[in-house]
């Protein structure tokens, strides 16, 4: 498994909800996480002020981009694995990408999202040494539809114009915009009433982590429901996507 991982894009495209969603995903899998938010906007810092975390799951904001290479490096030694929040901003992406093992390019279904997307990539291309790796980068899909689209086939074809890899299995628009931070706490911290549909929310955020090598691919039992009684953990876990199915469409 890697140790740590970066999201950022220079559009805003759900960074911040990835990260959370992310690493609140590892905790759970009782792996100790640092979450650094670097994004401009303090959303995570603030979150973690109202009391929301666990002793699993920490947040430290970083005020200053160059003071992330030795923010990532403490977490390591603490055998913490770490997920930055990178925001929209080119010297913070730039930094983080070199940084950690693998940087995440969230996208959204919107072409404006999929063309900030496609401006990250270059970026990172023009970079040196492990910040330039296309190996390491890969794009994830943050609000999928279940209805294909004109939308949506306009996002698959911009992203497809970059041999950068995409996640074959992206976030759903549940997952992504009503869970994390619906009531405050984690996707954990949901009841089904809360969040109809939480069990399968729950289960495609632990296979989209699973796939970027944060966790497992075997969900462990602290996976298998909320920390509070609710009506999703009697549901089904979700089937992985197949590896066929369109990312950004199902």
């Amino acid at each position: 498994m890697i140790s740590s991982i970066a999201i950022g894009t220079l559009k805003s495209s759900g960074s911040t909800t990835l990260a959370l969603m992310i690493a609140s995903v590892v905790a759970r899998s009782e792996r100790p996480v640092v979450l650094l938010d670097a994004a401009p906007d303090p959303d995570l810092h603030l979150w973690a002020r109202k009391g929301f975390g666990t002793s699993d799951l920490k947040v430290k904001r970083v005020e200053r981009p160059k003071d992330l290479a030795d923010m990532v490096e403490d977490a390591r030694r603490r055998e913490r694995c770490v997920v930055v929040d990178a925001g929209r901003e080119a010297a913070t992406i730039e930094r983080a990408a070199a940084i950690c093992d693998r940087f995440a390019v969230p996208v959204r279904l919107s072409p404006a999202s999929a063309i900030a997307a496609i401006g990250t990539d270059r970026l990172l291309d023009g970079l040196k040494g492990r910040g330039g790796d296309r190996a390491r980068r890969i794009f994830v899909a943050n609000g999928v539809t279940p209805i294909p689209s004109r939308v949506a086939r306009a996002v698959e074809a911009i992203v497809a114009s970059s041999a950068t890899p995409r996640l074959p299995i992206g976030l759903g628009l549940r997952a992504a915009y009503e869970a994390p931070f619906l009531g405050g706490g984690t996707l954990f911290d949901l009841m089904d009433e809360e969040a109809p549909g939480l069990a399968r929310a729950q289960s495609e955020a632990f296979e989209l982590t699973a796939a970027l090598g944060l966790v497992s691919t075997v969900r462990p039992a602290s996976l298998a429901a909320s920390n509070r009684p609710s009506r999703s953990e009697t549901l089904p876990a979700r089937p992985s996507a197949a590896r066929s199915t369109p990312a950004f469409v199902r």
